[in-house]
């Protein structure tokens, strides 16, 4: 059996060329499987329904949902994740929650909290430091 260093040309350049090419085969399909580590994404946004009413709408989208929860009730979404759906707070503090789940399991959640007044605007609030309304 002959040693490494005295292989020729054509030897190192076969090597060299699966070595490229199943580099290239496996960043390809990590490109096309890692949505199975990121799971589903929810995106929504939560404002008035009009100037006059206290009716919240909260819409969004549900990315690789198959399943979509607001506090605990389903609520449909369409073939791209879209989904929109009327909120009417009670005076006080009220915490919206979403549930999504992908088809292999993975689950994210998005949740509002609404501080409201009688007969003034409410605030939501995603994080403590943001607030959306």
């Amino acid at each position: 059996m002959k040693s490494i260093k005295s292989k020729n040309i054509k030897w190192w350049f076969t090597i060299g060329s699966c070595s490229v090419l199943f580099l290239i085969i496996g960043i390809f399909a990590y490109s096309k499987m890692c949505f199975i580590s990121r799971g589903v994404r929810i995106e929504a946004t939560l404002k008035k329904a009009s100037s006059e009413s206290e009716i919240l709408v909260v819409e969004g989208t549900a990315e690789k949902a198959i399943q979509l929860q607001m506090n605990g009730r389903e609520i449909f979404i369409d073939k791209d994740g879209y989904f929109r759906e009327l909120v009417s707070p009670l005076p006080g503090f009220s915490t919206i929650t979403l549930n999504a789940k992908d088809k292999f399991g993975n689950m994210s959640v998005e949740k509002f909290e609404l501080v409201s007044k009688e007969n003034a605007e409410s605030i939501a609030f995603k994080k403590i430091e943001e607030i959306i309304n």
